[in-house]
C-alpha cells in the first residue's frame, strides 16, 4: 500500500472528471473543489491495528483547512495505528446534496476496499471539524439518504462505527446557526423542510456510534450549543460517548498545541480511543 501513500483517490471515479479543474490552494486552504478525493495516510505495518477514519476538514463549506484540520490530524492518527482518509469534498459550487453524497461516498469508498487494504470494515470513523464536522454528523445520522440509487457503491453501508466532532455546526435553525455554513451548504433559497432535516440534532437515531465531540464554551464562530444540543439526542442512545467543553474562545483549534486547556482534546481522544479498543495499549 505504500505506492498509495498520499495519492488522492478519486471518490467517484466511474463518473467522468470535471475539466477544467479550478482547485486551488490559498493561505493553506483548499478552494474549488470540482473532483472530490480522499488522500490516504498509512500508519507503519509494524503498528496498524486496522482501524480507520475519514477526515472532514472544516472551512464553512466554502473552503477547507486541509493541514490543521486534515494531514496533521491524519499523522497524529497514523502514529497510533489508525489509517487516515482526508477527504476533499465538493462545497458551495454544487447544489445539494452533491457534499452529503461525497460524505456518504468516502465511507463507502473505504469500506468496499477494506479487505484489500488490511482494514476492519467495522472499525471505520469519521472525524470532522467546524462545517466538517456538519459533514461527519450528518453521515452518521443519514447514512441511508440517498437521491436516485445510482451510486455504484449504494449496497455498502455508509454508517460510521464511531464519529470524532470538533467544534461541530448541528443546527442550521434559530439564534445559533452557522449562517455562512447553511448558505453555502443549502444554497441561497432553502426552505424550512430542507433546513431541519439538516439540524442534525432532529436526526439522531437509536443506531448511532458512540460520539467524542469537543468544543469551546466561548467559540467565536460556531456556538457550544450546537454540541450541547447534538450530544443531548447521542446520550440517549450511546453511552461510549463523551462531551469535552473547554475553557476557550477558539475556534479552529484543530492540532495546534499551546492554546490553553483545549489543546489537550487529543489527549483525552486518545484515552477514548483506546477505552473502546479502536487503538492498541
Amino acid at each position: 500500500m505504500n505506492e498509495l501513500l498520499q495519492v488522492p483517490l478519486h471518490l467517484w471515479p466511474e463518473k467522468p472528471m470535471v475539466t477544467p479543474d479550478r482547485e486551488g490552494i490559498k493561505d493553506q486552504r483548499v478552494y474549488f473543489v470540482d473532483n472530490p478525493s480522499i488522500t490516504p495516510f498509512w500508519p507503519s505495518p509494524e503498528i496498524a491495528n486496522g482501524t480507520s477514519a475519514l477526515i472532514f476538514p472544516g472551512g464553512g463549506y466554502m473552503r477547507l483547512s486541509v493541514n490543521n484540520e486534515g494531514s496533521d490530524a491524519a499523522r497524529w492518527l497514523t502514529a497510533r495505528g489508525v489509517a487516515a482518509f482526508v477527504v476533499k469534498y465538493r462545497m458551495k459550487e454544487y447544489e445539494y446534496p452533491a457534499t452529503l453524497l461525497d460524505g456518504l461516498r468516502a465511507v463507502r469508498l473505504v469500506r468496499s476496499n477494506a479487505k484489500a487494504w488490511n482494514l476492519d470494515p467495522n472499525k471505520i470513523g469519521v472525524i470532522g471539524f467546524s462545517a466538517g464536522g456538519h459533514l461527519a454528523a450528518s453521515v452518521m445520522t443519514r447514512s441511508d439518504f440517498s437521491v436516485d440509487g445510482t451510486d455504484t457503491l449504494q449496497h455498502v453501508s455508509a454508517h460510521p462505527d464511531f464519529a470524532v466532532l470538533g467544534y461541530p455546526v448541528i443546527t442550521f435553525e434559530g439564534e445559533y446557526a452557522h449562517a455562512g455554513s447553511r448558505k453555502n451548504f443549502l444554497g441561497d433559497d432553502s426552505d424550512s423542510r430542507l433546513i431541519r432535516e439538516n439540524s442534525l440534532q432532529y436526526q439522531v437515531k437509536a443506531n448511532a456510534p458512540p460520539v467524542f465531540v469537543f468544543h469551546g464554551i466561548g467559540d467565536e464562530s460556531v456556538p457550544v450549543a450546537n454540541s450541547l444540543m447534538f450530544f443531548n439526542e447521542v446520550q440517549k442512545f450511546n453511552k461510549q460517548s463523551e462531551l469535552h467543553i473547554y475553557q476557550s474562545k477558539i475556534h479552529g483549534v484543530g492540532m495546534v498545541q499551546g492554546q490553553g486547556t483545549i489543546s489537550s482534546w487529543t489527549q483525552s481522544l486518545e484515552l477514548w480511543m483506546r477505552q473502546n479498543r479502536w487503538i492498541g495499549d
